[in-house]
């Protein structure tokens, strides 16, 4: 009972913050403020939420520029978008200080994502954002492009591309995340591009369906995939996982397969290191819902799954911290991973809790005589 208390002080906090929220709807309305997202951007303060409904016909979102610590929800969370390669939604130049979440958008038409961070030391947080179909001439440019940003992470993208994923050095967490083939089986592109970076991946859908040369290609980077017997790195025409100089650390867990030399799953410079990464993940977060924690580890582990609020990605000797232990959080009952799949925990979240609302979740594991933290998993209420 004491934990359960914890975690929704935790939850409750978060809301005492919260700032100004503003509402997009093309067709107006009562309580709507902007009709476009742009015009509600370039009006906000930083620090505000922006609630973007569906309009008339089908409208949503329309690209935008912002260095401010913004919060954007697509209310019920596949609000439409759209973008192109030159009026793509960019977020440059986010100050330390601030923090720039987005979350529930859908690009229902033909074409990419078309979304770029770049040269950000604040904290970027991308969720819940997907295309259905690439346009008539299949991917050829990156869908979502990260460039010198320090905390970038993202939950439940789903999405193509050439690559779907361009890392240049940055630090990224990925969770959940489909890159290649798309939920109804088009699309394709190599899934990351990763230099000169740190890249975490943690419970890959990656199939690249056009040929590609791997599915995870990264040149200097220091790189740790994790997950559970679902997850997997995928490649029909070549190595999974290509890595040429810095470090490659997986999960045994994950199904990894290529068609490389001999069938390699992997290729370049760089082995892999095989060992147990515990790792966490969760299902859609809507507000008056329970939400499903799950964290993926040796069975037989011991899990004590926190919740709070989210802090820089910072490595410590017992795994990636992501939960700021400065703010409010606290820890669900005790479980234990099972044979199959990972442990769940399930937590109510109440109906007032508003839209933009985020938190973090993972796990101190014991596995096998060791303490660890599992990968942490940032999520937005949508």
């Amino acid at each position: 009972m004491i934990t359960r208390l914890l975690v929704c002080a935790a939850l409750v906090g978060s809301v005492l913050s919260a700032q100004t929220t503003w509402i997009v709807n093309a067709g107006g309305g009562a309580g709507v403020h902007f009709a476009d997202l742009p015009t509600a951007v370039a009006a906000a303060s930083d620090g505000d939420t922006i609630v973007v409904q569906t309009g008339p016909f089908q409208e949503g979102a329309t690209p935008f520029v912002t260095s401010k610590g913004l919060t954007i929800v697509g209310e019920g969370g596949l609000v439409p978008i759209t973008t192109s390669l030159g009026n793509a939604i960019e977020i440059v130049n986010l100050p330390a200080t601030s923090t720039f979440r987005m979350v529930g958008f859908s690009r229902l038409s033909n074409g990419a994502l078309d979304v770029r961070v770049s040269n950000c030391a604040g904290k970027v947080h991308l969720e819940r954002m997907r295309c259905r179909e690439p346009g008539a001439f299949l991917p050829v440019w990156p869908s979502v492009e990260i460039y010198n940003s320090d905390n970038v992470t993202m939950r439940q993208f789903e999405t193509f591309g050439s690559p779907c994923v361009q890392i240049d050095g940055s630090r990224v967490s990925m969770v959940s995340c489909r890159l290649g083939q798309t939920h109804i089986g088009l699309g394709g592109g190599q899934a990351v591009v990763a230099n000169y970076s740190t890249v975490d991946i943690i419970e890959p859908l990656f199939e690249p369906v056009v040929a590609v040369a791997a599915t995870v290609a990264v040149l200097q980077s220091d790189v740790r995939i994790a997950g559970s017997s679902g997850s997997l790195v995928n490649n029909g025409t070549g190595p999974a996982v290509l890595a040429n100089g810095g470090s490659l650390l997986v999960d045994a867990a994950v199904e990894i397969t290529g068609v490389g030399l001999f069938g390699a799953a992997f290729a370049g410079s760089t082995p892999p290191t095989f060992a147990s990464l515990p790792a966490s993940s969760t299902g859609n977060a809507n507000p008056g819902q329970a939400l499903v924690l799950r964290t993926a580890a040796q069975a037989s582990s011991l899990v004590f799954t926190a919740i709070g609020q989210p802090g820089f990605l910072l490595d410590t000797p017992l795994g990636t911290l992501g939960i700021a232990v400065s703010q409010g959080y606290g820890f669900l009952p005790m479980t234990v991973v099972p044979a199959l799949g990972p442990a769940q925990a399930s937590l109510a979240l109440p109906a007032a809790l508003p839209l933009g609302s985020a938190y973090t979740t993972q796990s101190v594991v014991f596995q096998a005589g060791q303490l660890m933290i599992s990968q942490p998993c940032t999520f937005v209420l949508h």
